[in-house]
């Protein structure tokens, strides 16, 4: 991976990438091209919107709870369980016993 987005993605791994340890926790990678991120926790989630010209720390962070079947937020979970049946499960490497 070369390039800015690589780069993001290496920093995304590198930071939560040892909740892989973690019962329950799961980490898949995908080819989709989206515009925003998504973190679901089970009737939760937090969406962090792409804005043109803006950094990503400039990116605004909404943290949806589930209230109803219809809404946003099963907007947002529909998508994730479409593109989660696409992912390649991350798995980290290890090196000298300690995980990269």
């Amino acid at each position: 991976m070369s390039g800015t987005l690589a780069g993001r993605i290496r920093n995304a791994l590198n930071m939560f990438g040892q909740l892989t340890d973690t019962p329950g926790c799961r980490i898949g990678l995908h080819t989709t091209h989206l515009y925003n991120s998504v973190f679901r926790f089970d009737d939760k989630m937090i969406v962090t919107p792409y804005l043109v010209r803006a950094r990503g720390y400039q990116h605004p962070a909404m943290h949806l709870r589930q209230l109803s079947p219809h809404g946003i937020f099963s907007s947002f979970a529909d998508q994730v369980e479409q593109i989660w049946g696409t992912v390649a499960p991350y798995e980290r490497e290890v090196t000298h016993g300690k995980p990269t």
